[in-house]
């Protein structure tokens, strides 16, 4: 039994669920359809709080029955089904579409893509397929062979420079409170690259500051205490913005300098 089962199945027996239980209740799956199950804790994060997130990835887009399902991006359909007392979302995916991804993404060298789709190459990554088939062998085989993570840590390193850029330029003009945040959300970015230059890349905003903080900033301690006096528990008013949002910017440059040699 390989590591992601053990974790798969210790979840769901927390949960009192089942692999079987799971499946049966998959409105639009078939018998070729790769289903995917992710939880925070394959990555060493989560808690009792986490979700399990089920994708189901057909091989055929023309198998997909309902097309009244709320939806987003090239997600064919969400549903949310409920197994015993756990309500459990699933997203349904076409196979081609999670492939058009992975190309765009090889094609533009990480220029591109959303973050809520980049999540989900990410998912595919971390996450535990239910049977061994076509589809879910094809999906694996596509990312391992991309060297996606390394194009996600690019599209993350334009991200926060497109905050920074922002930001001063807000700074310039004086829309301090637009700076302010702008800056927070490129501290935020910079932590994420370096997240995934150390290999936890992780796009789920809620987690980031979490997996750079507890991993003693890779090293940098210099640049750990700075991110957490500056994004954490920095106190911040009237008087003394102006002085907090050059320092968080003195800081990004610092980030974004620091990757240079990683």
């Amino acid at each position: 039994m390989t590591t992601k089962e053990k974790t798969i199945n210790k979840v769901l027996l927390d949960k009192d669920l089942s692999l079987k239980t799971i499946a049966e209740k998959l409105s639009q799956a078939t018998e070729n359809s790769g289903v995917l199950l992710y939880t925070s804790f394959l990555e060493g994060l989560g808690n009792k709080n986490s979700d399990i997130d089920v994708y189901v990835f057909l091989e055929d887009e023309q198998n997909f029955k309902n097309r009244n399902m709320r939806r987003y991006g090239n997600c064919l359909g969400i549903e949310v089904i409920r197994v015993g007392e756990i309500e459990l979302d699933v997203e349904y995916w076409s196979s081609n579409a999670v492939e058009e991804l992975i190309g765009n993404l090889i094609n533009t060298r990480g220029l591109i893509g959303s973050y809520e789709e980049l999540k989900l190459l990410l998912r595919i990554y971390h996450g535990f397929f239910i049977d061994n088939n076509e589809v879910s062998k094809k999906l694996l085989y596509l990312l391992e062979t991309s060297n996606f993570i390394e194009l996600i840590t690019k599209r993350i390193s334009l991200e926060a420079r497109s905050y920074y850029d922002d930001g001063l330029k807000m700074f310039e003009v004086g829309e301090y409170n637009l700076a302010l945040d702008c800056a927070r959300r490129a501290l935020w970015e910079c932590a994420s690259l370096l997240n995934a230059i150390n290999g936890k890349p992780n796009l789920k905003s809620k987690w980031i500051s979490k997996i750079y903080i507890d991993n003693k900033g890779f090293g940098n301690q210099e640049l750990l205490e700075r991110y957490i006096n500056l994004q954490i528990y920095s106190t911040i008013n009237k008087q003394n913005l102006s002085t907090v949002i050059l320092d968080m910017f003195s800081l990004i440059q610092d980030m974004l300098n620091s990757t240079v040699f990683q």
